[in-house]
């Protein structure tokens, strides 16, 4: 079992990572590309996970990431970031009105950042996890990543995949 804790160190670690680099980051969602499309599952794939984790890992990680539909950030663990939840922060975009315009009208002139569930290996010490930032209509970048846990802390071991735009 994974404890909030243990799930939280790894979402404040690229919340860290993200807000050094991006200072106007003022609010946090869940990943809104979540089940985006069918090659969602592609990264989960054995052939490419088959050199950082074992069969019993690959098959953890794929439940891990089916049981992370429902996943919403808790308050109670995320500081100096503002949690708009994935299917408000969606709602701006409704009613023919445009996105940016009611996120900077509700946030002021700020970006955003999303997060999924991190997915741990069985002896918890990796974890998959895919993070991004929204700056704009044609602007923003995020990556799932794999960290592995050395002497206690959180290190990137590689970048499994990501988009910039």
């Amino acid at each position: 079992m994974i404890s909030d804790e243990e799930m939280y160190d790894v979402i404040n670690y690229v919340i860290k990572v993200k807000t050094e680099h991006i200072k106007n980051i003022k609010v946090i969602t869940e990943d809104i590309n979540y089940k985006a499309n069918q090659n969602d599952d592609y990264f989960l794939n054995s052939k490419i996970l088959k050199n950082d984790f074992n069969q019993k890992d690959i098959k953890s990680l794929r439940r891990q990431y089916e049981d992370s539909r429902g996943f919403i950030l808790n308050p109670k663990y995320i500081q100096n970031l503002r949690i708009v939840h994935k299917d408000k922060l969606l709602a701006y975009k409704s009613e023919g009105k445009y996105f940016w315009d009611e996120f900077n009208k509700k946030h002021g002139n700020s970006s955003f950042m999303f997060v999924g569930k991190p997915l741990f290996s069985l002896d918890k010490s990796k974890v998959i996890i895919s993070y991004g930032h929204y700056c704009g209509s044609l602007c923003g970048n995020g990556e799932r990543i794999l960290l592995k846990k050395i002497n206690g802390i959180w290190t990137l071991e590689r970048i499994l995949s990501g988009f910039i735009s």
